[in-house]
């Protein structure tokens, strides 16, 4: 049962310090802790000079660019490793094309995530050496490879990390799993984690740049992986411009943005500008694979926005790992040619198209055996095949328990080989790492954060999966909190929309720490229903109150997703933020009918 309860507007102290703004950006501001007009000011209007701080207060990376400086001097051969996420994979392009462009031979190195997983491996590394490559560096990986990073110093490379997830010391790190949509790993933990550190492991690397080093002195610990290979890129311009004009750097934030809008990373301070100017960079569409991509997907350019990047772009790069190979995504990004950008982004398009596919017919699988089982008293859902790409499983898992309200573990095999890996969700109530904690000596390895992981398990243990896992679950369930109860940013008037879409867009990018407001438009007539898309799995609102019309969309929805049924005639709440459609009209998108 869900509950929504109603935000505290802004104290009339604050109304006050913030009176150059409308009443609606003072609460929306005061529910994100800005109070004063300088702080609000900032925030509205991220400002590149302001924001972007100097990269070296980033512990090692003066050291990096050195030895970058002098691997053009010298002529050296350089891989670029990075993950094949979409923060990963951005951000690999980002510093191989910046490379290449002062001058250094640069080999783009994306693992397999079959074959070989996150990370640095030891198969990789051997390939990479054999190239004559004497420097690695990689992107969104590297800080908890201390063993693989000595493995590369043995063949006679150096290593600089560039990273921003944390180092954890002892404890479960062994997964290759992402552990949320838009590439947190399993294996490190997130702020809130209940792990405790001792002190940081720093992999043996020439340099290690990450903001979440223990003597970092830099002021903004949120940096996404692309965010950070950026910064080495400010870093190195900033001591030899070679044919760069001053500023021309802005235009990598294209691919500095996509990661970052797609990482789940906080957008405040830094992040913040980086995401607005990349959104801007984008909306130019320089790039011949974006381009085609766009096109591929008919999204006009100069009015994309950061739910364009999260829920359309972000799955067809993230799809190439999963599905086929993440060099395909890379080199989309990359390409100058238009006609392989053509071909590139309907390959992309074909592989999103069948992951889609596949992800549904597992939920379609799982859902036909809950039918068949007596699972209502359950708290969870563990369920496996050994044909189930790991791959999608995260996707498969995050749709079951938004569906069913329930915690979700689902396993799947790569190749014939005997681990099952896996991915979990929940919906925040039940820490999954606790919970796999619990049943650590089932898995052979496991990590995550609060609502999201990965696991691993031997195929001679799979069958204690279930049973272990529901037993503790239930325990834990106990004395829960049945009630999800959700906060609302404010009430709004159907009058107000008109105006509040102009106040939201300065609020926009939204993300982490900047959610997307969601407001209740309250005692709304609905006037018509109606159902639309090639499989009428698209619900359209006919809204209106006190003379007021307005569209509202809620996609793969009916009219019995919400807690009350959509009915023509009716009058309801409607929960639901505020958006604009392709004509740059603004309409709400249903959330909840209450």
């Amino acid at each position: 049962m869900k509950t929504y309860r109603v935000e505290d507007g802004a104290p009339q102290d604050v109304r006050t310090a913030l009176a150059p703004y409308s009443a609606l950006l003072q609460d929306l501001l005061y529910q994100r802790g800005i109070t004063e007009a300088s702080a609000a000011a900032d925030f509205l209007a991220p400002d590149y000079d302001r924001d972007s701080h100097d990269p070296f207060l980033l512990p090692d990376l003066e050291k990096a660019v050195d030895r970058i400086l002098r691997a053009v001097e010298t002529k050296e051969k350089v891989c670029v490793w990075s993950d094949y996420d979409c923060d990963g994979i951005p951000g690999g392009v980002l510093l191989a094309e910046f490379l290449r462009s002062i001058g250094l031979s640069v080999r783009h190195y994306i693992p397999d995530r079959h074959g070989e997983g996150y990370g640095l491996n030891s198969n990789g590394l051997d390939s990479v050496a054999a190239d004559g490559i004497t420097l690695v560096i990689t992107v969104d990986l590297g800080i908890s490879d201390a063993v693989k990073v000595a493995y590369a110093n043995s063949l006679g490379m150096e290593v600089i990390v560039t990273d921003h997830h944390i180092v954890p010391v002892g404890g479960e790190t062994e997964s290759e799993e992402e552990a949320a949509p838009g590439g947190e790993k399993s294996g490190l933990p997130k702020e809130g984690d209940p792990r405790t550190f001792r002190k940081q492991a720093l992999p043996p690397a020439y340099a290690v740049i990450n903001p979440k080093r223990l003597d970092n002195t830099y002021p903004f610990d949120g940096l996404c992986g692309a965010g950070v290979a950026w910064k080495l890129v400010q870093g190195i311009l900033k001591k030899n411009r070679f044919h760069f004009s001053e500023g021309q750097e802005k235009w990598m934030l294209d691919l500095a943005g996509i990661s970052t809008l797609s990482d789940m990373v906080p957008l405040r301070g830094e992040n913040r500008m980086i995401a607005r100017f990349g959104l801007m960079v984008l909306r130019r569409n320089r790039r011949p694979g974006f381009a085609a991509l766009l096109s591929a997907m008919r999204i006009e350019p100069n009015t994309l926005s950061e739910d364009d990047v999260g829920f359309m772009i972000a799955p067809r790069i993230n799809a190439a790992s999963r599905m086929d190979s993440p060099l395909l995504a890379a080199r989309l990004l990359a390409t100058s040619s238009a006609a392989e950008a053509k071909d590139l982004a309907a390959q992309l398009d074909g592989i999103n198209t069948e992951r889609k596919t596949i992800v549904a017919g597992i939920t379609k699988e799982v859902n036909k055996r809950l039918a068949d089982l007596d699972m209502a008293d359950s708290p969870i859902i563990v369920m496996g095949n050994p044909n189930w790409r790991p791959g999608v499983l995260g996707l498969v898992a995050n749709s079951l328990m938004q569906a069913h309200g329930k915690i979700v573990f689902l396993w799947g095999r790569d190749g014939g080989g005997e681990l099952m890996r896996g991915s979990c969700r929940s919906d925040g109530s039940i820490n999954v790492v606790e919970l796999m904690r619990e049943v650590g000596d089932v898995l052979a390895g496991f990590g995550g954060h609060t609502a999201a992981g990965g696991f691993s398990v031997l195929q001679d243990r799979i069958h204690e999966l279930a049973p272990r896992l529901t037993e503790v679950c239930k325990k834990m369930v106990t004395g829960a909190v049945v009630e999800q109860v959700i906060a609302v940013d404010r009430r709004l008037e159907l009058a107000e929309v008109a105006f509040a879409h102009r106040d939201l867009a300065q609020m926009a990018p939204f993300g982490m720490q900047n959610a997307k407001p969601l407001f209740i438009f309250p005692q709304v007539k609905i006037a018509s229903v109606r159902v639309f898309g090639k499989k009428t799995d698209h619900l359209e609102l006919g809204l209106e109150r006190d003379g007021v019309k307005i569209s509202g969309i809620a996609f793969f929805s009916t009219p019995e997703s919400f807690q009350k049924v959509a009915v023509e005639g009716m009058l309801a709440d409607i929960v639901g933020h505020v958006e604009t459609d392709w004509r740059g009209n603004p309409r709400i998108r249903v959330v909840d009918v209450i």
